[in-house]
């Protein structure tokens, strides 16, 4: 099936590649409703500083939290019954590359090439308006499933259109958002990053004044890179107060490169620093993250399926590091289901250690919501229920078979809800998804242009 310009176009829902945020503005959501009172909810605040409630209410107006208690006064509110629903904090994924999001489960397949030598083979073939497709697709899900936070993990930007293209789908939705500007997936190891568009993209979303989106740089590392090239990133993201995220110790052969320990050598961990997956991390590794204050991403679902190996959940916790939790890819997979990360992270913390009690469904819950927003510096604007934040907020319904009777509310966060029980999605005050619908995405049209472009990008695999 071939797709002319004209149509990629129309799959991108975008007939510009403008270089200007102004065209983002244009597609920016709604303003958030002035006030609305979400009534009877279990309410799981996850602030230390609160218990969690029953038959609690919570007041939101011009998109913020401003009361958490019980009768609260209408005062012309717009009322949301929250009934025999539990109310949690946005989740916050921390890693995921959305921009190969039409490719689901594409690879690896039986007989066929290993999933990088696939995904390496594939990139060409995107367009900037297929990338903003796939991050469209992406964050639909997102919101779908009560992600209200996302971290954009993207290496196929090939040209300033191409983080352009991903940068106006972000914008679009409503969702909080940092984009991890990276690069192409074939970018020789010799090869430094796109710095002045980096710097381009910077100054474009600091005279743009849009709160929800930030930016961070996703760089090869210590271990797909020499060190000429990754010291000149950290000393880029460090000159320009950006965040630095990296995927490290992946696997057996990766990890013999020692690569957490050359970065703590040369003083580069830090808070503002991400490792992701650290699948083969060893003690070493662990006590120099512990020291240094950069936290640690993992993607349970992905590594596994891609055979990196079991994710060292019971040692991550034992060692009180800031842990985060990533969708990674729809490649590996499948859907964005942040509620079975939680279930897996609690349930390998206990089947590697024998230890019943090493981690708890309020522990998991913790790493999807405060603790991710403390790892991306945004834990005094969401992550909790707590006046004063913004409002990230997600109903889930335990009317639906499979939630009912709630004896935990927590565990059954954890342990038995699906995007699917989601009932209500609230980002930074605007509702985007009600009664489990969502709102303001044309689902058929959404579905036919993905169709269509993974047809396109699949056709002579």
């Amino acid at each position: 099936m071939l797709i002319d310009r004209r149509t990629l176009l129309q799959l991108g829902a975008c007939a510009t590649t403008s270089l200007v945020l102004p065209s983002m503005a244009a597609t920016a959501p709604a303003p958030p409703a002035t006030r609305l009172l979400i009534r009877n909810a279990t309410v799981i605040t996850m602030d230390p500083a609160l218990d969690d409630m029953a038959q609690a209410d919570v007041l939101i107006d011009q998109g913020a939290i401003r009361e958490v208690g019980r009768h609260l006064p209408v005062n012309g509110a717009q009322v949301l019954d929250a009934s025999e629903m539990i109310l949690i904090p946005g989740l916050v994924d921390c890693h995921w590359h959305l921009w190969n999001s039409l490719l689901r489960n594409s690879a690896p397949v039986p007989g066929g090439p290993p999933f990088f030598a696939s995904q390496q083979a594939i990139s060409k073939r995107f367009s900037p308006e297929l990338n903003e497709l796939s991050v469209r697709l992406g964050l639909a899900e997102a919101a779908h499933a009560g992600i209200t936070t996302v971290n954009s993990w993207s290496h196929n930007l090939r040209s300033p259109e191409y983080a352009q293209a991903e940068l106006r789908a972000l914008a679009a939705s409503g969702l909080r958002a940092r984009l991890w500007y990276g690069y192409a997936q074939e970018l020789a190891p010799t090869a430094p990053m796109d710095f002045k568009d980096i710097q381009r993209v910077q100054a474009q979303l600091q005279s743009a004044g849009n709160a929800r989106l930030d930016l961070g740089l996703a760089i090869r590392g210590p271990e797909r890179t020499e060190a000429p090239i990754w010291e000149e990133e950290f000393a880029f993201a460090k000159a320009h107060a950006l965040p630095i995220s990296t995927h490290i110790a992946v696997s057996r052969q990766m990890q013999e490169k020692k690569a957490i320990q050359q970065l703590a050598r040369r003083g580069l961990l830090n808070p503002s620093v991400q490792l992701v997956h650290a699948t083969h991390a060893d003690e070493q590794d662990l006590a120099s993250i512990a020291q240094s204050g950069a936290t640690v991403c993992i993607t349970p679902l992905t590594e596994m399926r891609v055979g990196y190996g079991l994710p060292p959940v019971a040692a991550l916790q034992r060692a009180k590091l800031p842990v985060t939790l990533g969708i990674d890819t729809l490649v590996l997979g499948g859907n964005a289901n942040p509620f079975m990360l939680m279930q897996t992270c609690l349930n390998l913390a206990i089947a590697t250690s024998g230890e019943e009690q090493l981690m708890t469904a309020r522990d998991a819950l913790h790493w999807a919501t405060q603790g991710a927003a403390d790892a991306m510096g945004i834990g005094k604007q969401t992550g909790s229920i707590t006046v004063g934040k913004r409002a990230d907020l997600v109903l889930i319904d335990t009317r639906r078979l499979g939630m009912f009777p709630v004896n935990e509310p927590l565990a059954c966060i954890v342990q038995s809800a699906t995007p699917g029980d989601v009932d209500t999605v609230i980002a930074d005050g605007r509702i985007i998804k009600r009664a489990g619908q969502l709102v303001g995405v044309d689902l058929p049209a959404l579905r036919s242009q993905a169709i269509a472009g993974a047809q396109h990008l699949l056709q002579h695999r």
